[in-house]
């Protein structure tokens, strides 16, 4: 019978530590709301054991997870190759990107918060390892709708918009995507049916509060977290994002921007009871005894930077000196200006990744190393009825938007060079990639 493990590590930063997520001429934490986690489960299925690590942070850049990922097999044994990671993407913690090129300041106090938390990490792995037990596994899913929207919007000029601009109702002529409004709750729970810890999926932005006061905050998962930990005897909640590229939580036909603490609770307990129900309904037991884990390398094409795009940088920079810039949402001209005299002209024309899958019986989640458009994640899950397959977003690094073909051609946002650097049309090359190892595993090897 296999066994499983949970702890958690607060990995809250200290005040003054800049926020990431959104540019902000001071984006320095000035306390906390509520304390970010590592939530680690370790499974142990025969001779192989496996790490699953949730980190309350914005992204889980490659660095990150190399270091978090090496420091977990110095303290356990665990192969670094048999730990996966994900970010829930929290807008209000430390800038684990350090600017991502589009903000220069001081980092060491990110430097500090890293050195401290990667120990703190391993050493919560370590003992999760140390609190595995024989357990079994339930899974439930339900639809929770009205939390969720697209915020890609097709204006009546033509021109697509963001769903947190300014606009009025009637200018709007659609959201230009779907929603995934499925919340899947998996618990695992002792050989007297003891809850141990519990893995919840679900698709949404958590950028409710982007650093809102200048307070750290898981932000709408922190609530969730909460109902669903209090219902089980306080147990770890580790929480998978789905396909969140193109979804937050704002409605246009509302005036104003929903933000604050009392909505990202609002949305959060709104999630964290339906979890709850679904755990008290009737749930079906899978075979924790079959688990497997697959790595698919993949390479990329990637967009540079031409000369033309460096000196309209250059000249955007100079234009705009002395001036300031900031946005609480989106990215002004002048951070990607900024990106493209740095970051941007380094890209090379090709981009290798590496995907990881997490099989557990039936439930099969797909680690994915940026923030993926919804409608990959709609799609691979119908190409798999009787499985169920999940995209798990910023999953083993991160690489920023994956947006569809479409979203390239209607302009806007995510596919903006900066926020987005893959070709047009890569988000579908890697999915018909996945899609055909997937089959290989999941079809073609059980007849």
């Amino acid at each position: 019978m296999s066994k499983v493990g949970f702890a958690q590590a607060d990995i809250s930063c200290n005040s003054g530590t800049p926020i990431g997520g959104n540019v902000r001429l001071d984006n320095a934490t000035r306390g906390i709301h509520d304390p970010l986690h590592a939530t680690i489960a370790v499974i142990e299925s025969g001779a192989e054991s496996q790490v699953l690590v949730g980190l309350d942070l914005v992204s889980a850049p490659s660095s990150l997870v190399d270091a978090i990922s090496s420091e977990i097999e110095r303290r356990t044994g665990i192969s670094a190759m048999s730990v996966f990671i994900s970010a829930t993407h929290t807008h209000s913690g430390p800038d684990v990107m350090q600017g991502g090129g589009m903000v220069e300041r001081d980092y060491s106090a990110v430097d500090a918060w890293r050195d401290a938390s990667v120990p703190a990490i391993a050493e919560a792995a370590a003992e999760a390892q140390a609190n595995a037990v024989p357990s079994s596994l339930r899974y439930g899913s339900m639809d929770v709708p009205g939390l969720s929207f697209n915020r890609r919007l097709a204006h009546r000029d033509g021109t697509t918009h963001m769903n947190w601009e300014a606009l009025e109702p009637g200018d709007v002529i659609a959201e230009l995507g779907p929603v995934d409004n499925e919340l899947l709750v998996m618990t695992f729970s002792n050989e007297h049916g003891v809850p141990l810890g519990t893995l919840v999926h679900f698709t949404l932005h958590p950028a409710i509060l982007v650093g809102h006061d200048w307070l750290i905050s898981a932000d709408y998962v922190a609530e969730t977290s909460a109902a669903i930990s209090s219902s089980l005897s306080d147990t770890p909640v580790l929480f998978l994002n789905g396909a969140l590229g193109n979804i937050n939580h704002i409605d246009y036909r509302d005036a104003g921007r929903a933000i604050g603490f009392d909505e990202s609770s609002r949305v959060g307990r709104t999630l964290g009871n339906a979890a709850v129900s679904v755990l008290y309904r009737e749930t079906v037991e899978l075979d924790l005894d079959f688990v497997e884990t697959h790595v698919l390398p993949v390479t990329l094409a990637q967009r540079t930077v031409d000369r033309e795009k460096l000196e309209n940088a250059h000249w955007a920079l100079d234009a705009n000196a002395g001036f300031a810039v900031e946005a609480l949402d989106g990215i002004p001209k002048e951070a990607y200006a900024l990106w493209t005299t740095g970051v941007g002209r380094r890209l090379t024309p090709l981009l290798s990744i590496e995907v990881s899958v997490v099989r557990l019986d039936k439930v099969v989640l797909v680690y994915v190393p940026f923030e993926v458009f919804v409608e990959f994640g709609l799609e691979i899950r119908k190409a798999f009825p009787d499985h169920i397959v999940r995209v798990v977003s910023i999953g083993g690094g991160y690489y920023g938007y994956l947006p569809t073909a479409k979203a390239f051609a209607e302009g806007g946002y995510e596919p903006t060079m900066g926020t987005s650097t893959i070709e047009c049309g890569q988000g579908e090359y890697l999915f018909h990639e996945i899609t055909t190892m997937l089959r290989s595993i999941l079809i073609e090897r059980e007849k």
